[in-house]
């Protein structure tokens, strides 16, 4: 149930940033970087938050306060679990907002950015299969620091294909992408499956099918 907002304006707000997520998984990839965040920016954060109580009391509160202290609020977590939930926070916030600019402004068609052509990393046979079937592809040689980066956005690719299917077939690709991760860290299909086994031995595998149930 919406409270206080334009009938459908959550809906809205929320599709929009969805379909900006796809421009932006269409654009780059899936991406995994660093959080960088930490007790760095703690006095920050305090900062933040005193700036927003004295708008307040001023009769001065603006969305940019409020934004910006759940912002620096998840810069200064380190937990991964808080750092979440500060996001979430930070999130729900910044949607708050849309809609409030919804309200005054009347909303508007939210158009995404595909600045660059999509593309994606392809086995080697891939271009030469397109052409025998009467296709033409386009196709470019990664640079060598590229690799890793086209190679974690392929696991995630075919762990999602998996996921979806359910299809074992699918697990041949996935090891493959597996094989081609271990070789930029120059370890040979056999050396990985000799790391597996070392663990496996130490901790077990997975086939008690136990769940660990986690702290609250």
């Amino acid at each position: 149930m919406e409270t206080e907002q334009a009938p459908g304006s959550l809906a809205r707000a929320l599709a929009d940033v969805a379909a900006e997520r796809e421009a932006q998984d269409r654009k780059w990839g899936v991406q995994e970087f660093p959080d960088g965040t930490g007790p760095g920016f703690t006095a920050r954060a305090e900062e933040a938050k005193q700036e927003c109580a004295a708008a307040w009391s001023r009769g001065e509160l603006t969305w940019r306060h409020i934004l910006t202290e759940e912002f620096y609020e998840a810069l200064a977590e380190s937990d991964p679990l808080s750092l979440r939930n500060e996001l979430i926070q930070t999130a729900a916030v910044a949607l708050k907002w849309v809609q409030s600019l919804d309200r005054r402004h009347g909303g508007t068609v939210h158009r995404t950015g595909d600045g660059r052509r999509s593309e994606k990393l392809v086995r080697d046979r891939i271009p030469e299969i397109i052409r025998d079937a009467g296709g033409s592809p386009e196709t470019r040689t990664a640079a060598p620091g590229e690799q890793g980066a086209l190679l974690r956005n392929k696991l995630y690719e075919e762990a999602g294909e998996y996921i979806a299917t359910d299809d074992p077939a699918e697990l041949s690709d996935l090891l493959e992408v597996l094989h081609a991760l271990a070789a930029l860290h120059g370890l040979s299909p056999e050396q990985l499956e000799e790391q597996r086994a070392a663990k496996a031995a130490e901790r077990g595998g997975f086939s008690a099918r136990l769940v660990l149930r986690l702290p609250r």
